[in-house]
Protein backbone atom coordinates (compact mmCIF):
# COMPACT_ATOMS: atom_id res chain seq x y z
CA UNK A 1 0.00 0.00 0.00
CA UNK A 2 1.23 3.54 -0.50
CA UNK A 3 0.39 7.52 -0.74
CA UNK A 4 1.63 10.37 -1.52
CA UNK A 5 0.34 13.34 0.78
CA UNK A 6 1.67 17.25 0.66
CA UNK A 7 5.36 15.60 -0.57
CA UNK A 8 5.31 12.32 1.52
CA UNK A 9 5.72 9.30 -0.50
CA UNK A 10 4.77 6.21 1.55
CA UNK A 11 5.69 2.46 0.21
CA UNK A 12 4.95 -0.97 1.15
CA UNK A 13 5.63 -3.01 -1.94
CA UNK A 14 5.26 -6.29 -2.37
CA UNK A 15 6.52 -7.90 -6.07
CA UNK A 16 4.35 -9.26 -8.72
CA UNK A 17 4.58 -11.49 -11.94
CA UNK A 18 2.30 -11.17 -15.36
CA UNK A 19 2.63 -12.26 -19.27
CA UNK A 20 5.21 -11.16 -22.06
CA UNK A 21 3.59 -8.32 -24.60
CA UNK A 22 1.84 -9.85 -27.35
CA UNK A 23 3.83 -10.06 -30.79
CA UNK A 24 2.60 -8.85 -34.27
CA UNK A 25 4.91 -7.28 -36.72
CA UNK A 26 7.65 -9.27 -39.01
CA UNK A 27 9.98 -5.88 -39.20
CA UNK A 28 13.71 -7.30 -39.65
CA UNK A 29 16.35 -5.23 -38.00
CA UNK A 30 19.62 -4.61 -39.44
CA UNK A 31 22.73 -6.92 -38.39
CA UNK A 32 26.29 -6.34 -38.80
CA UNK A 33 27.88 -8.60 -41.26
CA UNK A 34 30.76 -10.31 -38.52
CA UNK A 35 27.63 -11.46 -36.25
CA UNK A 36 27.42 -15.55 -36.60
CA UNK A 37 22.98 -15.10 -35.90
CA UNK A 38 20.73 -12.33 -34.91
CA UNK A 39 20.52 -13.74 -31.43
CA UNK A 40 22.58 -11.66 -29.04
CA UNK A 41 24.04 -15.62 -27.72
CA UNK A 42 25.56 -16.00 -30.91
CA UNK A 43 27.53 -12.20 -30.44
CA UNK A 44 30.92 -12.13 -29.41
CA UNK A 45 33.06 -9.09 -27.84
CA UNK A 46 33.59 -7.87 -31.74
CA UNK A 47 30.05 -8.52 -33.14
CA UNK A 48 27.91 -5.59 -32.37
CA UNK A 49 23.76 -6.18 -33.34
CA UNK A 50 22.51 -3.42 -35.05
CA UNK A 51 19.09 -2.31 -35.16
CA UNK A 52 17.57 0.55 -37.18
CA UNK A 53 15.10 3.09 -34.80
CA UNK A 54 15.41 6.65 -36.55
CA UNK A 55 16.19 9.15 -33.66
CA UNK A 56 16.91 6.50 -30.25
CA UNK A 57 16.31 8.67 -27.36
CA UNK A 58 15.35 5.84 -24.95
CA UNK A 59 16.19 1.99 -24.57
CA UNK A 60 15.26 -0.34 -21.66
CA UNK A 61 14.50 -4.17 -21.42
CA UNK A 62 11.80 -5.99 -19.95
CA UNK A 63 12.32 -7.34 -16.32
CA UNK A 64 12.69 -11.07 -18.09
CA UNK A 65 15.17 -10.22 -20.79
CA UNK A 66 13.07 -11.06 -23.76
CA UNK A 67 12.10 -8.06 -25.03
CA UNK A 68 13.90 -4.99 -25.95
CA UNK A 69 11.97 -1.40 -26.54
CA UNK A 70 13.24 1.80 -28.02
CA UNK A 71 11.35 5.40 -28.57
CA UNK A 72 12.51 7.91 -31.13
CA UNK A 73 12.23 11.09 -32.08
CA UNK A 74 9.63 10.80 -34.25
CA UNK A 75 7.30 9.05 -31.74
CA UNK A 76 7.63 5.83 -32.54
CA UNK A 77 7.65 3.11 -29.75
CA UNK A 78 9.45 -0.53 -31.18
CA UNK A 79 9.54 -3.70 -28.89
CA UNK A 80 12.11 -6.27 -30.18
CA UNK A 81 12.14 -9.98 -28.99
CA UNK A 82 15.99 -10.15 -28.08
CA UNK A 83 16.01 -13.95 -29.07
CA UNK A 84 16.02 -13.38 -32.76
CA UNK A 85 15.93 -9.32 -32.75
CA UNK A 86 12.42 -9.71 -34.64
CA UNK A 87 10.19 -6.55 -34.00
CA UNK A 88 7.56 -7.71 -31.78
CA UNK A 89 5.56 -4.26 -31.76
CA UNK A 90 5.87 -1.12 -33.80
CA UNK A 91 3.31 1.70 -32.31
CA UNK A 92 2.95 5.48 -32.30
CA UNK A 93 2.96 8.43 -30.27
CA UNK A 94 -0.85 9.75 -30.78
CA UNK A 95 0.75 13.38 -30.16
CA UNK A 96 3.23 12.86 -32.71
CA UNK A 97 5.84 13.98 -29.90
CA UNK A 98 9.17 13.09 -29.66
CA UNK A 99 9.42 9.95 -27.31
CA UNK A 100 11.36 10.72 -24.27
CA UNK A 101 11.21 7.85 -21.92
CA UNK A 102 10.20 3.84 -22.02
CA UNK A 103 9.92 1.20 -19.19
CA UNK A 104 8.30 -1.70 -19.22
CA UNK A 105 6.04 -3.16 -15.41
CA UNK A 106 7.64 -5.69 -13.73
CA UNK A 107 5.49 -8.53 -15.13
CA UNK A 108 5.93 -7.22 -18.77
CA UNK A 109 2.22 -6.61 -19.30
CA UNK A 110 2.31 -3.28 -20.19
CA UNK A 111 5.07 -0.49 -21.15
CA UNK A 112 5.30 2.94 -20.26
CA UNK A 113 6.33 5.64 -23.22
CA UNK A 114 6.47 9.59 -22.42
CA UNK A 115 6.58 12.11 -24.58
CA UNK A 116 7.53 15.75 -25.24
CA UNK A 117 4.00 17.08 -25.45
CA UNK A 118 3.13 16.09 -21.40
CA UNK A 119 1.45 12.38 -22.10
CA UNK A 120 2.38 8.83 -20.81
CA UNK A 121 1.05 6.41 -22.65
CA UNK A 122 0.19 2.99 -21.32
CA UNK A 123 0.54 0.06 -23.88
CA UNK A 124 -0.35 -3.62 -23.94
CA UNK A 125 1.32 -4.94 -27.06
CA UNK A 126 -0.34 -2.82 -29.86
CA UNK A 127 -2.95 -1.55 -27.83
CA UNK A 128 -3.57 1.58 -25.99
CA UNK A 129 -4.52 1.25 -22.54
CA UNK A 130 -4.45 3.92 -21.18
CA UNK A 131 -3.05 7.49 -21.68
CA UNK A 132 -1.87 9.67 -18.34
CA UNK A 133 -1.62 13.37 -18.88
CA UNK A 134 0.90 15.52 -16.85
CA UNK A 135 -1.37 17.62 -14.47
CA UNK A 136 0.72 20.63 -15.09
CA UNK A 137 0.34 19.89 -18.93
CA UNK A 138 3.99 19.89 -19.55
CA UNK A 139 6.77 17.67 -20.88
CA UNK A 140 7.22 14.40 -19.25
CA UNK A 141 11.38 13.76 -19.46
CA UNK A 142 11.24 10.92 -17.97
CA UNK A 143 9.26 8.05 -16.56
CA UNK A 144 9.80 4.37 -13.97
CA UNK A 145 7.10 1.83 -12.63
CA UNK A 146 8.11 0.63 -9.14
CA UNK A 147 9.22 -2.85 -8.75
CA UNK A 148 5.96 -4.47 -8.06
CA UNK A 149 4.16 -2.41 -10.45
CA UNK A 150 1.57 -0.67 -8.30
CA UNK A 151 3.31 2.97 -9.21
CA UNK A 152 4.51 4.73 -11.84
CA UNK A 153 6.44 8.14 -11.29
CA UNK A 154 6.56 10.84 -13.81
CA UNK A 155 9.00 14.10 -13.69
CA UNK A 156 8.42 17.18 -15.84
CA UNK A 157 10.34 20.08 -17.75
CA UNK A 158 8.34 22.41 -14.67
CA UNK A 159 10.17 20.40 -11.95
CA UNK A 160 7.27 18.35 -10.72
CA UNK A 161 7.42 14.59 -9.68
CA UNK A 162 4.00 12.89 -10.23
CA UNK A 163 3.09 9.59 -8.88
CA UNK A 164 0.09 7.50 -9.95
CA UNK A 165 -1.65 4.80 -8.75
CA UNK A 166 -2.41 1.08 -9.95
CA UNK A 167 -6.17 0.32 -8.96
CA UNK A 168 -8.57 -1.77 -10.89
CA UNK A 169 -6.25 -1.94 -13.83
CA UNK A 170 -5.88 1.47 -14.34
CA UNK A 171 -3.73 4.32 -12.95
CA UNK A 172 -5.01 7.41 -11.27
CA UNK A 173 -2.75 10.24 -9.39
CA UNK A 174 -1.81 8.74 -5.92
CA UNK A 175 -1.63 12.64 -4.77
CA UNK A 176 -0.55 16.07 -5.24
CA UNK A 177 2.64 16.84 -6.88
CA UNK A 178 6.60 16.42 -5.32
CA UNK A 179 7.71 19.73 -6.84
CA UNK A 180 11.59 20.06 -7.42
CA UNK A 181 12.52 22.70 -4.46
CA UNK A 182 14.65 23.80 -7.22
CA UNK A 183 12.09 24.65 -9.26
CA UNK A 184 14.17 23.16 -12.33
CA UNK A 185 12.71 20.56 -15.18
CA UNK A 186 13.14 16.98 -14.06
CA UNK A 187 15.44 15.01 -15.92
CA UNK A 188 15.60 11.46 -14.36
CA UNK A 189 12.97 9.31 -12.20
CA UNK A 190 13.48 5.70 -10.31
CA UNK A 191 12.43 3.88 -7.51
CA UNK A 192 15.07 1.91 -5.62
CA UNK A 193 14.39 -1.74 -5.79
CA UNK A 194 12.79 -1.83 -2.43
CA UNK A 195 10.58 1.22 -3.30
CA UNK A 196 11.24 2.99 -0.06
CA UNK A 197 12.73 5.83 -2.01
CA UNK A 198 12.21 7.85 -5.10
CA UNK A 199 14.90 9.43 -6.77
CA UNK A 200 14.43 12.80 -9.15
CA UNK A 201 17.49 14.25 -10.84
CA UNK A 202 17.03 18.30 -12.41
CA UNK A 203 18.98 20.17 -14.26
CA UNK A 204 19.57 22.63 -11.94
CA UNK A 205 22.28 19.99 -10.55
CA UNK A 206 19.89 18.47 -7.55
CA UNK A 207 18.89 15.07 -6.84
CA UNK A 208 15.82 15.25 -4.29
CA UNK A 209 14.57 11.48 -2.73
CA UNK A 210 11.42 10.81 -1.24
CA UNK A 211 11.46 8.73 1.79
CA UNK A 212 9.06 8.26 4.91
CA UNK A 213 9.19 12.36 5.82
CA UNK A 214 7.77 15.95 5.01
CA UNK A 215 10.35 16.98 2.95
CA UNK A 216 12.74 14.86 0.30
CA UNK A 217 16.67 14.95 1.10
CA UNK A 218 18.55 16.57 -0.94
CA UNK A 219 21.86 15.40 -3.17
CA UNK A 220 23.38 18.62 -5.00
CA UNK A 221 25.97 18.27 -7.67
CA UNK A 222 29.69 18.89 -6.83
CA UNK A 223 30.01 20.86 -9.75
CA UNK A 224 27.02 22.07 -10.04
CA UNK A 225 26.23 20.69 -13.25
CA UNK A 226 22.68 19.53 -14.64
CA UNK A 227 22.14 15.60 -13.59
CA UNK A 228 21.28 14.03 -17.08
CA UNK A 229 20.29 10.55 -15.42
CA UNK A 230 20.29 8.56 -12.34
CA UNK A 231 19.98 5.22 -11.02
CA UNK A 232 19.60 2.97 -8.20
CA UNK A 233 22.69 0.38 -7.61
CA UNK A 234 20.40 -2.81 -6.90
CA UNK A 235 20.40 -4.72 -3.46
CA UNK A 236 21.71 -0.95 -2.10
CA UNK A 237 20.94 2.24 -1.14
CA UNK A 238 23.89 4.36 -3.83
CA UNK A 239 22.23 6.47 -6.22
CA UNK A 240 24.45 6.87 -9.36
CA UNK A 241 23.99 10.20 -11.49
CA UNK A 242 25.66 11.06 -14.47
CA UNK A 243 25.63 14.93 -14.98
CA UNK A 244 26.32 17.73 -18.12
CA UNK A 245 29.81 18.06 -16.89
CA UNK A 246 30.77 14.56 -17.88
CA UNK A 247 31.41 13.24 -14.05
CA UNK A 248 29.43 10.27 -12.45
CA UNK A 249 28.75 10.12 -8.50
CA UNK A 250 27.30 7.98 -6.02
CA UNK A 251 25.72 8.95 -2.75
CA UNK A 252 24.15 6.30 -0.23
CA UNK A 253 20.74 7.20 1.41
CA UNK A 254 19.95 5.88 4.39
CA UNK A 255 16.29 5.34 5.93
CA UNK A 256 17.18 7.68 8.96
CA UNK A 257 17.31 10.48 6.16
CA UNK A 258 21.38 10.81 5.79
CA UNK A 259 22.63 11.11 2.63
CA UNK A 260 26.60 10.16 2.58
CA UNK A 261 28.65 10.97 -0.95
CA UNK A 262 31.38 8.29 -1.73
CA UNK A 263 34.55 10.50 -0.59
CA UNK A 264 37.93 10.30 -2.68
CA UNK A 265 39.09 8.51 -5.67
CA UNK A 266 35.97 6.29 -5.44
CA UNK A 267 33.46 9.09 -5.94
CA UNK A 268 33.26 9.68 -9.49
CA UNK A 269 33.79 8.36 -12.95
CA UNK A 270 35.10 10.55 -15.45
CA UNK A 271 34.39 10.99 -18.79
CA UNK A 272 37.75 11.44 -20.54
CA UNK A 273 36.58 14.16 -23.01
CA UNK A 274 34.40 15.92 -20.58
CA UNK A 275 31.55 15.33 -22.57
CA UNK A 276 28.38 15.42 -21.08
CA UNK A 277 26.89 12.01 -19.56
CA UNK A 278 23.46 12.01 -21.17
CA UNK A 279 22.51 8.23 -19.59
CA UNK A 280 24.02 5.73 -16.52
CA UNK A 281 22.84 1.82 -15.90
CA UNK A 282 24.14 -0.19 -13.29
CA UNK A 283 24.29 -4.33 -14.10
CA UNK A 284 22.44 -6.11 -11.56
CA UNK A 285 25.36 -7.86 -9.92
CA UNK A 286 26.11 -3.93 -8.90
CA UNK A 287 29.39 -4.45 -10.21
CA UNK A 288 29.97 -2.47 -13.09
CA UNK A 289 28.25 1.12 -13.65
CA UNK A 290 27.61 2.21 -17.56
CA UNK A 291 27.79 5.87 -18.45
CA UNK A 292 27.06 7.17 -21.58
CA UNK A 293 28.63 10.63 -23.38
CA UNK A 294 27.59 12.96 -25.74
CA UNK A 295 30.94 11.71 -27.86
CA UNK A 296 29.59 8.65 -28.18
CA UNK A 297 31.42 6.75 -25.94
CA UNK A 298 30.06 4.46 -23.02
CA UNK A 299 32.60 4.14 -19.83
CA UNK A 300 32.65 0.86 -18.01
CA UNK A 301 33.56 0.72 -14.37
CA UNK A 302 32.90 1.32 -10.84
CA UNK A 303 34.43 3.88 -8.96
CA UNK A 304 37.04 4.39 -11.70
CA UNK A 305 36.98 3.86 -15.40
CA UNK A 306 37.95 -0.05 -16.75
CA UNK A 307 36.62 -0.21 -20.24
CA UNK A 308 35.36 2.19 -22.85
CA UNK A 309 33.28 0.65 -25.80
CA UNK A 310 32.71 3.39 -29.04
CA UNK A 311 29.62 3.84 -30.82
CA UNK A 312 30.54 2.75 -34.39
CA UNK A 313 28.20 5.62 -35.53
CA UNK A 314 30.85 8.56 -33.45
CA UNK A 315 27.42 9.75 -32.73
CA UNK A 316 25.94 10.23 -29.11
CA UNK A 317 24.42 7.53 -27.40
CA UNK A 318 21.59 9.44 -25.55
CA UNK A 319 20.40 6.10 -23.76
CA UNK A 320 21.78 2.43 -21.94
CA UNK A 321 20.51 -0.13 -20.50
CA UNK A 322 21.90 -4.07 -19.21
CA UNK A 323 19.87 -6.71 -19.76
CA UNK A 324 18.45 -7.91 -16.72
CA UNK A 325 20.90 -10.82 -16.24
CA UNK A 326 23.51 -8.78 -17.15
CA UNK A 327 24.28 -9.84 -19.72
CA UNK A 328 24.27 -7.76 -22.66
CA UNK A 329 24.25 -4.10 -22.79
CA UNK A 330 22.45 -2.13 -25.47
CA UNK A 331 22.78 1.27 -26.32
CA UNK A 332 20.71 3.69 -28.57
CA UNK A 333 22.29 6.93 -30.03
CA UNK A 334 21.15 10.25 -32.11
CA UNK A 335 22.26 9.10 -35.22
CA UNK A 336 19.20 6.52 -34.91
CA UNK A 337 20.54 3.34 -34.17
CA UNK A 338 20.94 0.60 -31.38
CA UNK A 339 23.87 -1.59 -30.39
CA UNK A 340 24.42 -4.21 -28.56
CA UNK A 341 27.45 -5.58 -26.65
CA UNK A 342 28.23 -8.62 -24.60
CA UNK A 343 28.45 -6.38 -21.27
CA UNK A 344 31.79 -7.22 -19.15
Amino acid sequence: MAAVIGGIFLLLAARGGGSAPSAESTTTPKVSASAAAPGPSAAAASNLITLASPGVDTVAYSSDGKYLAAGNANGVVRVWRTSNWQVANSVTDPASEGVTSVAFNVGNTLLAAADANGHVYLWAGNSLIQSLADPSGSGVRSVAFSSDGKFLAMGDARGNVYAWQSSGGDYSLAGPAMPDPGSEGVTSVAFNPDNTLLAAGDANGNIYLWIHQPAPMHLADPSGSAIRSLAFIPGTQLVVAGDADGDVYEWTASSNGIVVRTSGAAASMTSTGRKGIESVAVKLSGRVIAAADASGDIYLGLHRVTQVLSDPASKGVLSVAFSPDGTYLAAGDANGHIYVWPAP
